[in-house]
């Protein structure tokens, strides 16, 4: 099975399309659909979602996890170099299609305490 991550980055009007594809594990538990892949630094990373939110967690030293909920912001911890930056994640559009194995999300990253607009994000995850 393959794993396919279109995203497209609006970084203040300098515009970036990103495509991924990885070969992935699915597995069904619980209510969820979990989709693991080895990203290419070699990182193991795991997709958990359902019809209210997709959780990324990316198994890095430090690891990271970047959350998307249908209704509510939330809060990630990026790490960097310069250790982690704390944003929060506002999803305009979490739309996930289980039969037809996609997802899309349309999300901005904005700065918690002050709100100001870091980039936006339209991705599109599917597998087949």
């Amino acid at each position: 099975m393959k794993l396919h991550i279109k995203n497209k980055i609006d970084l203040n009007g300098q515009v970036e399309l990103v495509e991924q594809s990885y070969p992935v594990k699915l597995t069904e538990k619980n209510g969820h659909i979990y989709l693991a892949y080895t990203n290419e630094e070699e990182e193991t990373v795991m997709l958990k979602c359902n019809e209210q939110e997709l959780v990324m967690t990316r198994y890095s030293t430090p690891k990271s996890i970047m959350r998307f909920h249908r209704d509510n912001p939330a809060l990630v911890a990026i790490p960097t170099p310069l250790g982690y930056q704390h944003l929060m994640t506002e999803t305009e559009t979490y739309a996930p299609d289980f039969e037809k194995q996609r997802i899309l999300i349309d999300y901005k990253l904005k700065q918690p305490d002050t709100g100001a607009l870091f980039a936006e994000y339209q991705m599109k995850i599917s597998w087949e």
